[in-house]
């Protein structure tokens, strides 16, 4: 089972990601609108940092994401459907 804080973790992950592709969506057909990249840019660091904040406590989201200087950790923990988490 998940903690609170790993699923408010996945939570972030997932919205800040969603509006991501939103405003992406929209820069598609309005490359010119300044206050939507800065909105994108907002939200691109958020990303960021709620995606490095939840590789760093419970691991990594992507298989490229791997600090193999540990081995190979991508199956390490237990899979969605294993039981793992979000």
């Amino acid at each position: 089972m998940c903690s609170n804080n790993q699923e408010q973790a996945m939570q972030t992950v997932r919205e800040t990601g969603f509006a991501l592709t939103d405003i992406t969506l929209f820069l598609d057909t309005h490359p010119n609108d300044e206050k939507a990249m800065d909105y994108y840019n907002k939200y691109q660091q958020m990303h960021k940092e709620a995606r490095s904040e939840y590789e760093k406590k419970y691991g990594p989201l992507t298989s490229n994401a791997v600090d193999t200087n540990n081995g190979w950790t991508w199956t390490q923990n237990p899979w969605p459907w294993e039981g793992g988490c979000c």
